[in-house]
């Protein structure tokens, strides 16, 4: 079969497939039989979806710049899209506080003040302790969740929504940037999963704007594209989990455009805004101004002026990002407090460095640091070390942007792979920040892994059929082949370059 054939045959399978896990979604609503949940199902669909994009990825790879495969792909993605749009969500309800968050930041309350479970109990707390609950809340705190009350029973859909909220005791832990984006879906249709789908839509479709941009300048296939455009981790995690990292990796994707084409302020401005979508980001900041750096020294002047003005840009723009949420002080960050110390999830090294330093000589858990206990402390100063360690490498190789633009990028690559396999939180739509770069450096790896992180899910069935012991070998089957095939294709690698050195034939 022709290539484009083959590309119009595999978006038509898929399109079928995405219509029809649109169909079974109507059988996981919320909070009803849990037992009797076609999850199996699911990852059989969610598995044919990997199995196809991974033949399409080498299709898109192997013809490079045909436009009758680019408009195919681009026309197919946008159809999968719409397909999913109307489906119920699939375990996940991270979009009940985004609309919640919306709801409250538009009538002008600051969402990082109160969790959903206080808006419940505060009644409660003030009529059988009114002691306590004036040592807790003033006069204003009294008026901001009187009206957050009445806002809860506004509608059938906003008290069933609030209901839903996932961890109600937990302040929201979403950045600025998010809050602006939740405030603005509430204006346009409020408590609508549709409308909050519709906004990530438009960053989504922005983000492949300027990957497609990107591959053009690099002068690279920008049928690659298509790695980014049809992956089914990308789809489900936005347009079904309805997750929000569509707005940080948009963002992200901007200030990469931006960079390799020298336009370092609106680059800075870009990961700024990147950074309050979603936090990951900003350990690439120290490339941006190794990048300004050496694009000024080929200039006239102070070649340190650019980058420390570029510096104080991004503090500036995070900075003014959380203003309006700041006149609660430090409590605005109490929800992101929560999740760093406490949640760990789905995680593969970590676990493993948990583990080792758990069964260590000495009774190490019973001594606590910095609100952990001492194992999972040392996991976490691991992490950070290690990520510290070959951030500051890379900044030694003092790769040039203007020179190997694509050497550069690549240690993009690097940095947000390795942001997610140290992370203590390993959830599949973490992965999506990933899956850009896989259009920029192809690696089968990395393609399989976002196949394989769809046994996520497998989890909730294990749980439902109440054989959680199952549970603990999901992470194995997850990472286990992935790690494998990396090491594999590493191991390749160096030996044909080790080869070509040689001048031999590898």
């Amino acid at each position: 079969m022709r290539p484009r054939l083959q590309v119009v045959f595999l978006g038509i399978t898929s399109l079928l497939l995405y219509l029809f896990l649109t169909k079974i979604s109507t059988e996981f609503n919320w909070g009803e039989g849990y037992a009797d949940r076609p999850i199996l199902t699911y990852l059989g669909i969610y598995f044919s979806l990997s199995l196809i994009f991974f033949t399409a990825c080498f299709i898109f790879s192997k013809q490079s710049n045909d436009r009758f495969i680019f408009w195919t792909m681009i026309v197919f993605g946008l159809l999968f899209r719409f397909a999913i749009l109307p489906a119920q969500q699939i375990q996940e309800d991270d979009v009940y506080r985004y609309l919640w968050d919306g709801k409250v930041f538009a009538n002008n309350i600051n969402p990082f003040a109160y969790s959903p479970s206080e808006v419940h109990e505060f009644k409660e707390l003030q009529i059988q302790n009114p002691e306590t609950y004036y040592e807790v809340y003033n006069e204003k705190n009294e008026r901001e969740l009187e009206q957050l009350a009445e806002l809860k029973w506004e509608s059938p859909t906003s008290l069933k929504y609030l209901e839903r909220v996932n961890h109600p005791s937990v302040p929201t832990i979403y950045p600025p940037m998010a809050q602006y984006v939740f405030r603005a879906v509430h204006f346009f249709q409020p408590d609508s999963i549709l409308a909050m789908r519709v906004a990530f839509l438009v960053f989504d479709v922005l983000a492949l704007f300027f990957i497609i941009r990107i591959l053009g300048k690099l002068r690279l296939n920008r049928n690659m594209s298509g790695f980014y455009f049809w992956c089914p981790l990308m789809i489900k995690e936005t347009y079904n989990s309805t997750h929000l990292d569509i707005i940080g990796i948009s963002f992200l994707c901007g200030s990469i455009y931006f960079l390799v084409h020298s336009r370092h302020t609106l680059a800075t401005f870009f990961l700024a805004l990147g950074f309050l979508g979603k936090l990951y980001p900003a350990i690439l900041f120290p490339l941006y101004i190794q990048a300004c750096f050496e694009r000024c020294k080929k200039s006239e002047g102070n070649p340190w002026r650019t980058p420390i003005l570029n510096s104080l840009f991004f503090v500036g723009v995070i900075f003014l990002g959380y203003v309006p949420f700041m006149g609660i002080g430090l409590q605005m960050f109490d929800g992101l407090k929560a999740y760093s110390l406490y949640w760990q999830s789905n995680d593969s090294i970590f676990a493993c460095l948990l583990f080792l330093f758990k069964n260590l000589p000495g009774d190490l858990n019973n001594i606590t640091f910095l609100s952990n206990s001492l194992p999972v402390f040392l996991s976490k100063l691991t992490v950070v070390s290690v990520l510290m360690g070959v951030l500051i490498w890379l900044l030694l190789k003092n790769t040039s942007l203007i020179k190997d633009p694509q050497t550069f990028l690549n240690q993009f690559f690097i940095l947000m792979a390795l942001v997610f396999l140290l992370s203590p939180i390993q959830n599949p739509w973490y992965l999506c920040w990933v899956v850009p770069f896989l259009c920029l450096f192809p690696n089968r790896a990395w393609i399989l892994l976002t196949g394989l992180v769809g046994l996520y899910y497998l989890d909730f069935y294990f749980d439902y059929q109440e054989i959680q012991s199952w549970s603990q070998w999901i992470p194995w089957l997850e990472y286990l082949p992935f790690y494998v095939l990396l090491i594999w294709d590493m191991r390749n690698k160096n030996r044909v370059l080790e080869a070509g050195k040689n001048n031999e034939i590898p």
